[in-house]
């Protein structure tokens, strides 16, 4: 008898059978390589719309001379070469400095020669910077420039002379100008240095503008005169708007600075004290000082340090978003300058360097003594940079702090 089974019979043999099924992996596998050169070309094509100014062939040549030279640098740059003449102005600006004097606008990087540098003809050259930009002006002249550390976005030559201008971090900028057959004019850029546009009056005497941090909007600081006294107001506008969403009356006070701190509202700095208003023109707070302001130091988004007093006893003060109070101290000598940026505070007088990190659980003042600075800076890390006849360089506090 034959013991073999049929199977074709009984069925039994295909029911043993494991069926092989396709493996569904290697198609995930396929379609996330694919969704992945998908997003890594979407990326490319939003850099090439986006960053297109930059692409030239000399600035790609340069930013990798940039980043060879800094990856061959062992230790981190402490010292910039430039000389300090009496039209000269300097700002930190990424990791290096954005300096301009009469004839030149330089971005010195500390990577030796290679510095990028644009020849201007201003005889009064200031600057504003921003995250990515540098607004660099001619103070009563009338032309203005826009560049970085490495190439040239925008000049350009107005028919009236320049008052003064301000940059937002995100790179939009106010142009307050004295404006023919007007008592002044402000005129607005966005971030791409578009112009979005143009306010004039001729009931008022403007001194200043500042653009809000989402380039929406901007204030304004009108002066006009009644009966041979001085007014003061501050006017809000929104873009493109010919009428002020609010203003403020800031009567006969001394206003020394405007400036709006990252939640869009604004910080005056006025004799008496400092005033925060948020973006709708309501007062928040209002910090009363003990004596008119001797220096300060404001930037756009922002915070402002003040220092006043009699010599040789100096009070300093840093006001935050909102008018809070930061940090206070008190210094000693004759002071000379003061800079705020990067949670830091510092203080130059005749023969000391004085700083103070408030952004720490325990805010302490550290100090240590100089001789023949002329100027300081504070840059975006909070590092202390000494400016003297011919160069400028950074500080490490080495001594004591004090609490």
């Amino acid at each position: 008898m034959d013991d073999r089974i049929d199977g074709r019979k009984t069925g039994k043999l295909k029911d043993n059978i494991t069926r092989f099924r396709r493996d569904k992996r290697l198609a995930v596998a396929g379609l996330l390589r694919t969704l992945g050169l998908l997003g890594m070309l979407a990326i490319a094509v939003y850099c090439v719309f986006q960053f297109h100014e930059d692409l030239a062939p000399d600035n790609l040549r340069r930013m990798v001379s940039y980043v060879r030279a800094a990856g061959s640098m062992t230790d981190p740059f402490t010292e910039y070469r430039f000389e300090v003449g009496l039209n000269t102005d300097y700002a930190p600006f990424g990791p290096g400095l954005a300096v301009v004097s009469g004839d030149t606008y330089s971005y010195v990087s500390g990577l030796g020669d290679k510095n990028y540098a644009i020849q201007l003809d201003y005889r009064s050259p200031a600057l504003c910077v921003s995250d990515k930009y540098v607004l660099i002006y001619d103070r009563g002249g009338h032309s203005f420039c826009v560049a970085n550390g490495y190439t040239e976005y925008l000049r350009e030559t107005l028919t009236s002379p320049i008052v003064s201008a301000s940059m937002n971090p995100a790179g939009a900028f106010a142009l307050v100008t004295d404006e023919e057959g007007y008592r002044s004019a402000v005129t607005v850029y966005s971030p791409k240095q578009k112009l979005l546009c143009k306010w004039l009056t001729s009931q008022y005497y403007v001194l200043s503008a500042t653009v809000s941090p989402e380039s929406d909007a901007f204030a304004v600081l009108c002066l006009s005169q009644s009966n041979l006294t001085p007014h003061t107001e501050l006017r809000h506008f929104t873009v493109g708007s010919e009428e002020p969403d609010w203003t403020y009356d800031l009567g006969e006070k001394q206003v020394y600075s405007v400036t709006h701190d990252k939640s869009g509202g604004l910080l005056i700095l006025w004799e008496q004290g400092v005033l925060a208003l948020d973006s709708d023109g309501k007062r928040v707070k209002e910090q009363s000082f003990s004596a008119v302001p001797a220096r300060f130091a404001a930037s756009e988004g922002g915070e402002l340090a003040v220092a006043f007093g009699d010599s040789p006893s100096i009070s300093v003060w840093v006001i935050g978003e909102g008018g809070d109070t930061l940090w206070k101290g008190l210094i000693t000598g004759t002071l000379h300058a003061i800079d705020c940026r990067g949670g830091a505070v510092s203080v130059l007088t005749g023969d000391t360097v004085y700083s103070a990190f408030y952004g720490g659980e325990e805010p302490s003042l550290r100090r240590m003594a100089q001789k023949s600075a002329r100027d300081l800076i504070v840059d975006e890390n909070g590092s202390t940079i000494l400016v003297y006849s011919d160069r400028a360089g950074k500080i490490d506090f080495d001594g004591e702090a004090h609490k």
